[in-house]
């Protein structure tokens, strides 16, 4: 489904499930195994699915996996060091044969557990136990983890997304004098943009970092009592910032088409951070759905694309555990349209995004529904959100558009800066 287009440079070894896998020091993990052809990472807690990345941004449930003995690891946010130990979760046999992924053909429509014979004496414990024991997410770890480290930090501005939005804006403050800390759970400053190197390189040389404490690889867990809680692999960081700057971008979109869930399924986004990795599909892609992660993918694959259809145009996606193909409808895609059959080693979505809200929420953040996109944060003229936090990018509901970002940027940092001097 998927190989390396260019060499290893840097070649360290991890094993799945304790087969060898060649790896680039520094990339995902689960970027290192879908170039190796390891696909299905994952299955659902209950039905057991075939499960595979489709973000690569920690947005989905398809890379998880123990690693060195610790369960639900985001494989797609921990960066190959040589020798970690990663090991398919929840399956009894194989990666590839699940034996309890017969639940799922037993009950195609869904299972509920909760009133399977409920009621009938001596089975109801029964089924509750066999049923506790087949749902869940992985084992215990194998050691009691230590208690980690806290620390406290103190910041003028702390922006929480170190996509488009948050780069600006984090760069914008610090050059106005403020004391600035970016937090971010990827592995370094860019966000969606690790999948357009080029464009990701152009925002940072406008945008440079400097003398801006920059917390990759860190979750804004939460706001509690008006501070941030930043919980990293080393700890956590209990940030306290009297503006607070929410550009925490937005979860690839998803369409509703027949197995849309299957492995092989990504957003177009993420499969542009694959290229951009030099991890190439073996065959032909098929691309569903407009916007710059469309434009970006096909430009790169160019005539590998062997459909590029609008989302209402992607009929269903065809195979048992993985994608072998696709059936796309013609215009005017209705459902009497006529339909073609393609064979296929990926399918590409580029849906509607979904902006990420719920942490700006919980700071105070005014949240509304937007009939296009969803419940986004919303903020005034000046990038106010609500009181001492503000709000940019596409958490607001606004496009994946960079020179408005940068504007945006401009705008928010001086609003702050113009709030400092009211409150002194």
């Amino acid at each position: 489904m998927f190989r390396r287009g260019r060499a290893l440079r840097d070649p360290v070894t991890i094993t799945l499930d304790g087969a060898a896998v060649p790896a680039e020091r520094g990339e995902p993990l689960a970027v290192a195994l879908i170039a190796s052809g390891r696909v299905t990472l994952a299955r659902s807690p209950k039905l057991h699915r075939p499960r595979a990345p489709t973000c690569l941004r920690g947005g989905c449930d398809g890379c998880l996996a123990r690693v060195d003995g610790v369960p639900n690891v985001m494989t797609c946010l921990r960066p190959a060091a040589g020798g970690e130990r990663i090991e398919v979760q929840n399956v009894v046999g194989s990666r590839q044969a699940d034996l309890l992924q017969v639940t799922d053909w037993f009950f195609p429509q869904g299972i509920d557990h909760h009133h399977l014979m409920a009621g009938v004496p001596g089975l109801s414990a029964v089924m509750q136990s066999i049923a506790r024991k087949l749902a869940g997410l992985g084992r215990l770890p194998s050691a009691a983890l230590p208690p980690e480290a806290a620390a406290r930090l103190d910041a003028d501005a702390a922006v929480i997304g170190a996509g488009p939005a948050g780069v600006a804006a984090a760069s914008a403050l610090a050059a106005r004098g403020l004391r600035v800390a970016l937090i971010d759970d990827g592995l370094s400053p860019g966000g969606s943009l690790a999948g357009a190197p080029r464009r990701a390189a152009d925002l940072l040389a406008r945008h440079p970092l400097d003398g801006v404490r920059v917390l990759s690889r860190h979750v804004a867990a939460g706001v509690y009592l008006g501070e941030i809680l930043a919980a990293g692999e080393a700890g956590a960081t209990v940030i306290r910032a009297p503006a607070k700057i929410f550009a925490t971008g937005a979860h690839d979109g998803v369409a509703a088409f027949p197995n849309n869930d299957l492995p092989g399924v990504f957003s177009a986004r993420a499969l542009c951070r694959l290229l951009a990795y030099g991890v190439e599909p073996t065959g032909p892609v098929a691309l569903a759905g407009e916007g710059l992660w469309a434009d970006e993918l096909a430009g790169a694959l160019g005539d590998r694309i062997a459909a590029r259809v609008p989302l209402a145009g992607l009929a269903a996606v065809h195979g048992i555990s993985q994608v072998k193909g696709v059936t796309v409808r013609a215009a005017p895609f209705g459902l009497d349209s006529p339909t073609t059959d393609l064979k296929v080693a990926a399918v590409a979505v580029d849906a509607p995004a979904a902006p990420s809200f719920e942490v700006a929420a919980q700071a105070g953040a005014r949240v509304e529904l937007d009939r296009r996109a969803g419940y986004a944060v919303r903020v005034d003229p000046r990038g106010r959100a609500g009181d001492g936090v503000w709000a940019l990018g596409e958490c607001t509901g606004a496009a994946l558009d960079i020179a408005a970002i940068e504007r945006a940027a401009a705008t928010v940092a001086d609003d702050v800066l113009s709030a400092r001097g009211a409150a002194a």
